[in-house]
């Protein structure tokens, strides 16, 4: 009897090259954020914005966000993986490029949106990516990924006053990261496909799941993008120059990174995410209290603990998507939907602390984003274990010539 040909058997190489690209793909998803955070004051005085108009401007890419992550199954479907994520980055290079005419802000706000864009996409993507071909590491995968994520925006606020000495402009130093997002996009193996399944591509409206989901995200982007944004700006009103306003910015990010690398491989352990998630949150509140009550008298405590806090409940608010999806296909819609509405409410974020800002002072603002991670915290108790039978965690087989650049 004739034996039927084997199938070539998975080599870890391969998935090697996928984790790397994964991290290399998250490195670029921040600098744009961040970059922008280390000069918002520079840049507002410079152009003569109120602090109204420049919280405005940094919310677009947290807008840009939440829109595309609503067409989340249309990106999946109809670019892929593959030529999606190039797009991806490429965008974000090109909206880098284009900052460097900052100087005009039509301009600037249009190069922000670009990027906010392929930042989106790729905040689409990543997630279905792990799900299939990582999907009983998934809480693992997604701490490296957003783990990469903060390391991008360490190096965006570390680099953001280096760069204006050395080449000169605000402008310049928000446009040359570009070029890691170019190299990127060159890396990125194009045929990697995720085969969908049948069934509704759109958005799971109706999903109750979903949009408790999206609210306890949306509550924690907050919190998250609006410190990217005025921490700098809060720490240069309470007499610090940009540079030492940089270093907290700095000290933030490397707070999350740690908080991305310690919190999730913990969580790994069961499949309840609740005390995990009641720990982070309860840091982050202890942190926003600090900022807004005693800001000079903890010093870089305050924000290493909102940092960290943060940093470990990101990653384990985009992993409940994957835990309760059945499939690849499910994990990408639910989480464009969660990533979606959530990011959608995080861009009001840096608009509203700018509107309190000048309406009643740092101190309200800070308050608002306090009663906010309040909310977090409690809809974050409500998500029981799902039901481990229909997890959608069994082993996936995988095409080594998809990964393969």
């Amino acid at each position: 009897m004739k034996r039927m040909p084997q199938a070539p058997p998975i080599r870890p190489p391969a998935l090697w090259w996928l984790v790397l690209m994964v991290l290399l793909a998250g490195l670029n998803l921040r600098p744009l954020l961040t970059t922008l955070g280390t000069n918002l004051e520079l840049i507002r005085v410079d152009l003569g914005l109120s602090s109204t108009l420049i919280g405005a401007l940094a919310a677009i890419p947290t807008l840009c966000m939440g829109l595309v992550s609503l067409a989340g199954g249309w990106v999946i479907t109809r670019l892929g993986v593959g030529a999606g994520m190039r797009l991806a980055l490429l965008l974000i290079a090109v909206g880098c490029v284009l900052r460097w005419a900052g100087d005009w802000l039509p301009m600037l706000a249009l190069a922000t949106a670009l990027a906010g864009l392929g930042i989106a996409c790729g905040q689409v993507l990543i997630p279905v990516v792990i799900k299939r071909y990582f999907p009983s590491r998934a809480a693992l995968m997604m701490g490296g990924y957003t783990t990469a994520m903060n390391l991008g925006a360490a190096l965006g606020a570390l680099a953001a006053p280096l760069a204006i000495s050395t080449l000169g402009s605000w402008q310049a130093s928000l446009a040359i990261w570009a070029l890691p997002a170019l190299l990127a996009a060159l890396l990125w193996p194009g045929r990697l496909r995720v085969f969908t399944e049948d069934g509704p591509a759109g958005v799971p409206w109706r999903s109750a799941l979903g949009w408790r989901m999206a609210l306890f995200l949306g509550t924690g982007s907050l919190a998250y993008m609006t410190l990217l944004a005025w921490l700098v700006p809060l720490y240069m009103a309470l007499g610090l120059t940009q540079e030492q306003g940089g270093a907290m910015l700095v000290a933030y990010t490397a707070a999350q990174i740690a908080g991305a690398l310690l919190v999730p491989p913990v969580a790994q352990l069961q499949p309840d995410r609740r005390p995990a998630l009641a720990l982070t949150l309860a840091l982050l509140s202890l942190g926003l209290a600090g900022l807004c009550w005693a800001p000079t008298w903890g010093g870089a405590s305050w924000v290493v603990l909102a940092g960290f806090g943060l940093g470990g409940s990101f990653p384990l608010a985009l992993t409940l998507p994957l835990d309760y999806a059945h499939t690849p296909t499910e994990a990408g819609r639910l989480s464009a939907m969660v990533l979606g509405f959530g990011m959608l409410m995080g861009s009001f974020g840096p608009l509203l602390f700018g509107v309190l800002r000048d309406g009643f002072g740092f101190s309200a603002a800070l308050i608002f984003l306090l009663l906010a991670t309040v909310a977090s915290f409690l809809l974050g108790l409500t998500f029981r274990p799902p039901n481990r039978d229909r997890s959608g965690t069994g082993p996936l087989t995988v095409d080594v010539k998809e990964i393969s650049p």
